[in-house]
């Protein structure tokens, strides 16, 4: 089989014995910084990915992407609530009514946001609905006054299934004599939800009649609506619609884009950190052909007395280096991949217990690969690699066979 003759000259000195012992260390040491650092990479930033997106469900999932309420100058309602509807990006658009208000037992009280929603038209696949312990949305019925909570409020304020509770709203409050008094009613614990998130210590459910009767609103003011984004991080291009004019909207970047923008920049400044370790290895890349080349000064001078172009030269010397840094990538590459996609097991096998639950035992670490996310990290080890070689191979062109030759 036919190799170019730069291919098979590079590959030879890639396997050939050095005279200089200290070189082939730092060719060593230079792959195993490479793979260590795209492992590392690899493995940290699918966990990373994996918290992204398990907050995406466990919070997004069941807070509002976006609230609605029609402005007072808006001239036809009716059609813009229905191309909003009718919208690609959008999943649901639901009837409904957001309040803060107290949640009072018989032992505690504490603060909460009241959601009055329509059970008939919540969608079946929401986050709430599909992690229900106790009880169904279903339930929540108007006129009945029942309500839903989370497992953690439940936990706070001593209360199960079947207890009622005090609902306390400043929106429908009344002057008296004796001061203002706001709107209170009892409502009875009909279900229990567990989403793993923080919204399960704030967030009630009632049927949205109910709320509005205890924010003392009446049925023609009552007019927002929850809309369901497929995509939560669409929500800017849906606000861009045209349509999206006859709203006041409050989205979920609002309440919670703090958090997502602090994990994205954690994930940034982690990814940045560990792309050092294959920097510091590309750099020991650099230093060991430079070696090399001062080694190997001698076969340089001869092989460009025998006639060999510049071209060639660099392209031997630039494919040894590149060797170390392929070999590196896709090592780190394989292993990382592996690595992730076991993790919980080594986690559990070495005894480390990094995440735990609330009601003991440990949470599985999420893995989520992105696979353009990996292709950038092994291609982008390999540029590096690769541009780490140009100067020491043209310093290897540039050898003068005269000098070179002279005392050998």
């Amino acid at each position: 089989m036919y190799y170019p003759l730069s291919l098979f000259i590079g590959l030879r000195y890639t396997r050939s014995k050095r005279n200089n012992r200290f070189v082939s260390f730092i060719t060593l040491f230079s792959t195993a910084g490479i793979t260590i650092g795209v492992l590392a990479l690899i493995t940290v930033l699918s966990v990373m990915n994996g918290f992204e997106q398990d907050l995406k469900v466990r919070i997004l999932g069941a807070v509002p992407h976006v609230i609605v309420t029609p402005k007072a100058e808006a001239k036809d309602v009716d059609k813009s609530l229905s191309a909003l509807t009718d919208d690609p990006l959008v999943a649901a658009v639901t009837p409904f009514l957001q309040a803060d208000a107290m949640v009072q037992s018989k032992s505690q009280i504490q603060g909460a946001q009241l959601q009055g929603i329509d059970p008939s038209t919540y969608p079946e696949w929401d986050v709430i609905r599909q992690n229900m312990l106790i009880g169904d949305i279903s339930l929540l019925q108007p006129g009945k006054y029942n309500i839903i909570i989370g497992r953690s409020m439940a936990r706070s304020l001593n209360v199960n299934l079947g207890d009622k509770i005090r609902l306390i709203s400043t929106k429908g409050s009344v002057f008296t004599p004796m001061g203002r008094v706001p709107s209170q009613r009892k409502f009875t614990v009909v279900g229990i939800y567990s989403v793993g998130s923080d919204v399960e210590a704030t967030q009630v459910l009632v049927n949205i009649t109910d709320a509005g009767k205890l924010a003392r609103l009446k049925p023609s003011s009552q007019m927002q609506h929850r809309v369901f984004v497929h995509d939560p991080f669409s929500v800017n291009e849906l606000a861009s619609r045209d349509f999206f004019s006859d709203f006041d909207s409050l989205d979920w970047q609002t309440a919670r884009g703090e958090l997502f923008q602090a994990v994205k920049m954690e994930k940034n400044m982690i990814g940045l950190l560990l792309f050092l370790i294959i920097t510091v290895a590309v750099f020991n890349i650099l230093s060991s052909l430079v070696m090399l080349v001062t080694e190997k000064e001698t076969d340089v001078a001869i092989m460009k007395t025998l006639g060999m172009n510049r071209p060639t030269i660099v392209q031997i010397f630039v494919i040894q280096g590149a060797w170390t840094g392929v070999l590196g990538a896709i090592a780190g590459g394989i292993m990382g991949i592996a690595l992730a996609a076991n993790l919980n097991e080594f986690m559990s096998l070495i005894g480390l217990n990094l995440l735990a639950q609330a009601s003991g035992g440990a949470r599985l670490l999420p893995v989520l690969f992105d696979w353009s996310q990996i292709a950038s990290i092994i291609f982008g080890a390999i540029a590096l690699s690769l541009l780490a070689t140009l100067y020491p191979a043209f310093r290897a062109a540039n050898v003068k066979p005269a000098e070179a030759l002279r005392y050998e």
